[in-house]
């Protein structure tokens, strides 16, 4: 019989292995997984577990199976020998020692990982909105029932990073993380940069295939990469960090013209999640765009792939980079976290520590408008005398200092409209409440036209 999911065993060198396995653990009587979701990512999870056979020698099968359609057919083989089941009798099944959620959203994936904590299974997960909104609370539970929650591939799909920067990063103070943490919207702004295509094409583009979703808001608007950042955050700083904690904002403002513009100061434009500690204590956050320095590792990040950096003050900077979703990307890492409890219940031991978020306390966050970078302004003006002048003015006036202001092309005049000029303005060091009243004083100029994209520069 299988043990109990609970039970726990101290084993001693002189008494047992490392990898001797618990009575009752083989092919016949193996550790039955459950697995809630049978999508792009579910359907990985059973490719690498059962038909690629990375399990090795450990006695694991995927047992019951819930899927939202019952008549759909997947690209598995032998799929006729799949238990289908209800995913509430699933969580409940005492046969069931691993419960893998893959279904993604809040509910019922919520309700279904409590319900599997609060009957002994251990859980692993890939959902980034579930571990960010709820995550106190589950591993509260977890903790209590002894068991393990895991969620390695809930933040940047197979770019190992949690148990990182919960092992191999442990003896550092972590001081700041700037990530790429969102494949689309990595994609449609490389292709921006690199093929000159507008917004709305790229966007197009990463729809057609497969790297965008037919509604890309919680993408494009920073929704997504805040749910990994508030993950990320809270595992560095060991700070309880909460998505509406997260100054966000998306690309869906970025035009040609800020592409070009950055490339002109040697940068690209990248959606930054960034987490780093002031001198209180306090944590900035945020998600929007920001210019990249070419020099950066970040810089050379393309397409659907993501990136992690991070700085700790005695590693210094290192870096984790890779596809970022994916079938077989997440599903390596929700399989690596499938064996590692599987290796645990075979053996006894407790080789990974828990990834307890719970008894943190709460994040103490810096206001947004206090952050301090440089900042990339685009404005369109009235092409006429004096306008940079007058612009100069308004930013001393704000106590904006001024590192460069080029003019980028000017619109001649047509239909009865006046002719503009495009102009760039990058400050020098500066808070944002500093940009914001700059902002506020050029707007009441009568020579400006339009301000558009208002950018920080990575700080690091």
């Amino acid at each position: 019989m299988q043990p109990p999911l609970n039970a726990t065993r101290t084993l001693t060198p002189d008494t047992c292995p490392a990898e001797a396995p618990l009575a009752g653990l083989n092919a016949a009587n193996p550790i039955r997984i459950g697995l809630l979701g049978l999508g792009v990512v579910g359907t990985g999870v059973y490719k690498l577990l059962m038909q690629d056979g990375v399990q090795g020698a450990l006695p694991v099968t995927i047992g019951p199976v819930a899927v939202r359609n019952q008549q759909k057919t997947r690209d598995i083989e032998q799929e006729s020998s799949l238990t289908l089941a209800d995913a509430e009798a699933i969580v409940r099944d005492p046969e069931v020692a691993i419960v893998v959620e893959v279904m993604g959203g809040l509910e019922p994936a919520f309700t279904l990982v409590k319900t599997a904590l609060s009957q002994g299974k251990h859980v692993v997960t890939a959902n980034k909105a579930l571990i960010a909104t709820h995550g106190p609370e589950l591993f509260e539970l977890a903790r209590s029932k002894n068991v393990r929650l895991l969620f390695e591939g809930a933040v940047a799909g197979g770019i190992p990073v949690i148990m990182p920067l919960k092992l191999s990063l442990a003896a550092n103070r972590i001081e700041a993380i700037a990530g790429i943490l969102n494949g689309t919207t990595n994609y449609i702004l490389t292709q921006m940069a690199e093929n000159g295509l507008d917004y709305q094409i790229a966007l197009q583009q990463a729809q057609a295939k497969g790297f965008a979703e037919a509604d890309p808001t919680s993408d494009v608007e920073a929704e997504d990469a805040a749910f990994k950042l508030s993950i990320l955050a809270t595992m560095a700083f060991r700070q309880q960090v909460m998505p509406p904690q997260i100054h966000r904002h998306g690309i869906t403002a970025i035009t040609a013209d800020d592409i070009s513009n950055a490339r002109s100061l040697g940068c690209v434009i990248k959606l930054i999640a960034l987490a780093s500690k002031n001198a209180q204590d306090a944590l900035e956050l945020r998600v929007q765009p920001m210019l990249v320095p070419a020099s950066h590792p970040l810089a050379s990040i393309s397409n659907e792939y993501n990136a992690i950096w991070i700085r700790g003050h005695a590693v210094g900077d290192v870096m984790f980079s890779g596809k970022g979703a994916g079938e077989q990307p997440t599903a390596s890492a929700v399989t690596a976290d499938i064996l590692a409890i599987a290796r645990d219940l075979a053996s006894g031991n407790e080789p990974i520590p828990g990834m307890a978020m719970a008894a943190m306390p709460a994040a103490s966050i810096q206001p947004p408008d206090l952050s301090e970078n440089r900042y990339y302004i685009r404005v369109t003006t009235l092409d006429e005398p004096s306008v940079i002048g007058h612009m100069g003015l308004a930013c001393g006036e704000a106590g904006v200092s001024l590192q460069s202001v080029m003019q980028q092309g000017t619109q001649p005049a047509q239909n009865n409209l006046p002719a503009t000029a495009s102009i760039m303005l990058l400050t020098h060091q500066v808070s944002h409440q500093a940009v914001r009243n700059v902002i506020a004083k050029l707007e009441t100029l009568p020579s400006i036209v339009s301000i558009g994209s208002v950018l920080p520069v990575l700080p690091f």
